[in-house]
């Protein structure tokens, strides 16, 4: 799927923590000839889940840079933080649109995100922004799509790691292992730092 050339993939979320779901994840994505590069957005706080309390962006970022940094390809990128909250995708994409007006971007995201992607904040204006990168599970048949949203969504194959970063700040409380669901580094961090014990 050669879509554009030198296109960069946006893959946002609070990842809290980051584990290998995002890392395989961000790899079908760039493994993908949809773009050359991609870019890890931090947001320092998901409007749609208003009321979590996050872990402090600068630890948050610091588990993101020992997933991603040796990979080529693979920017981890604060600029979000640079924004005023509500932190929606919309507002991220005029910032950008407006510091790069010549680069195409793909906003990144899973099947399940594309399910429901018309709740979105302003999600019309999102696909005058940019096109939507899916990854889709193997053999898997995507809805019915509003027209608009089918015309800016492009597929990419994807096997999913079942795991989510609230099932792991829980297997954290619990005094469970997590070395199977994060990068070495992370777990290593996650203990250092006494994170989810509470």
């Amino acid at each position: 799927m050669v879509v554009q050339d030198k296109a960069v993939g946006l893959l946002g979320g609070s990842f809290d923590p980051v584990h290998l779901g995002h890392l395989s994840i961000a790899k079908s994505f760039l493994e993908s000839d949809g773009i050359s590069e991609l870019w890890v957005l931090l947001t320092p706080a998901a409007p749609h889940k208003e009321g979590q309390q996050l872990t402090s962006y600068e630890l948050r970022m610091e588990m993101l840079h020992r997933t991603f940094d040796e990979i080529k390809g693979i920017k981890v990128t604060d600029i979000e933080s640079r924004l005023s909250p509500p932190y929606y995708t919309v507002r991220t994409l005029r910032y950008l649109t407006r510091q790069y007006p010549d680069q195409p971007f793909f906003w990144c995201i899973g099947e399940d995100s594309l399910a429901d992607f018309e709740s979105w904040h302003k999600w019309q204006e999102i696909l005058d922004l940019c096109n939507l990168l899916v990854a889709r599970r193997p053999a898997s048949e995507t809805g019915a799509l509003n027209a608009k949203i089918k015309n800016h969504a492009y597929f990419v194959d994807h096997q999913p790691v079942d795991i989510s970063s609230t099932q792991i700040r829980s297997l954290v409380q619990e005094g469970k292992s997590i070395s199977n669901f994060v990068p070495p580094s992370v777990a290593e961090f996650i203990a250092q730092h006494k994170l989810y014990q509470e």
